[in-house]
């Protein structure tokens, strides 16, 4: 599951805290997600064999946890073997004991960052009247 951490946001987390965060966040994350979608794909399908699990990368429903709201793009379910396509991702991922790690997630991290940061703060202002 890819996961973003942010530097420099703080006044737009502080505006956010002030406003209707009930609505805007979900909003937020909703428009912004597809841009992480488009970067893991893009990024997952170097390394396609048969393709399943490139093609069961989604994006997950907005969520809300006790620290606030969330939203991931995974690979979802199993390829015809039972093999779960998340564990095929993590391989890539974190490597095998015969296989080098090669980032998938991360970097489609790093490559989407500044687009998704970008995007949120478009429709902060939308949503906000700024």
């Amino acid at each position: 599951m890819a996961r973003f951490d942010f530097e420099g946001v703080d006044d737009l987390m502080k505006e956010l805290d002030m406003l209707e965060v009930e609505r805007i966040a979900p909003v937020m994350l909703e428009e912004a997600v597809s841009i992480l979608e488009s970067a893991v794909k893009r990024k997952a399908a170097v390394h396609k064999v048969s393709g399943e699990m490139l093609r069961s990368i989604k994006k997950s429903k907005t969520g809300r946890s006790r620290t606030g709201y969330y939203i991931s793009v995974r690979p979802t379910g199993k390829d015809a073997k039972g093999v779960r396509n998340m564990e095929k991702m993590a391989y890539l991922e974190y490597g095998t004991g015969k296989q080098r790690a090669t980032p998938v997630l991360t970097a489609a991290v790093h490559e989407a960052e500044e687009r998704v940061a970008c995007k949120m703060q478009e429709v902060f202002d939308r949503e906000t009247g700024k």
